[in-house]
């Protein structure tokens, strides 16, 4: 781990314009905030790297539960965090790529194409592997998991809600834009009254625009219910009963994370 990662003080190598408006200016301290907030828990929380392909990189979280991280022009995780980068991402480009904390696209919320390809080809940093027991168990229930086709995804809109051809309420894209290798990785949200997605970043945007007032679904308007822990830990793989740290694994933390992804 470079030894700049450990000064969380430094400014992100962004050059701000002098036009800033003060209302641009309270939301980019506001997201530099929140993306230290997150390297904080990326550095400190007990996170390992099970297995990596290409772009995608799995990682087994504090509480066992296993995400998919996807390096590509915007990052995405498949965690219930819906802010980006999440301590996942974050993680992946600070300990596992061992990129410093003076490096600009730690901050930022997208990649350039030349990035990507540095990064899929940087080596794995040394000291980020889950143990043993973690890592072969892994690729047993991956090798042992029905196809995607067959899989009943509860991130996924309900039938009659494909992606294919839908537009993010908030940003108007085509969801489905994306080749279908990343598709399955998208980080879209779904609300369980009318079954219409967005995109999670852009309804953490739209959530932080409400301000104090309750999220609501940006198409229906009716209240945003959160998956309950039960279901949010029913749609993941969870290898808690292999992390034994003297195993070299490590040792399983509490979920509570302060409203954030505990995992």
């Amino acid at each position: 781990m470079p030894e700049s990662s450990n000064h969380l003080s430094m400014e992100p190598a962004v050059a701000t314009p002098n036009t800033t408006t003060p209302f641009a200016a309270a939301e980019e301290e506001a997201s530099t905030r929140r993306v230290a907030n997150r390297i904080i828990r990326a550095l400190q929380h007990q996170l390992r790297l099970l297995h990596r392909a290409g772009a995608e990189f799995f990682v087994l979280g504090a509480t066992g539960n296993v995400y998919t991280v996807t390096l590509s022009a915007s990052p995405a995780c498949t965690c219930p965090d819906p802010a980006a980068p999440c301590k996942h991402i974050l993680f992946v480009l600070l300990r596992v790529l061992g990129l410093s904390l003076d490096e600009a696209c730690v901050w930022r919320h997208t990649l350039r194409p030349c990035q990507v390809a540095r990064l899929v080809g940087t080596p794995t940093f040394p000291g980020v592997l889950a143990g043993a027991r973690a890592r072969e168990k892994f690729h047993q229930l991956w090798a042992a998991r029905p196809s995607v086709a067959g899989r009943k995804d509860a991130a996924a809109p309900a039938p009659g809600r494909p992606l294919e051809g839908a537009a993010c309420p908030v940003c108007l894209e085509e969801m489905a834009a994306a080749a279908p290798a990343q598709q399955q990785q998208a980080v879209v949200l779904t609300c369980r009254t009318c079954r219409n997605a967005v995109h999670a970043e852009c309804f953490a945007r739209w959530k932080r625009s409400r301000a104090r007032r309750a999220a609501t679904c940006v198409v229906c308007r009716s209240r945003w219910r959160q998956p309950s822990r039960v279901q949010e830990k029913e749609q993941y793989m969870n290898l808690a009963a292999y992390m034994n740290d003297s195993d070299g694994d490590v040792m399983m933390q509490s979920a509570d994370d302060g409203g954030l992804c505990g995992g």
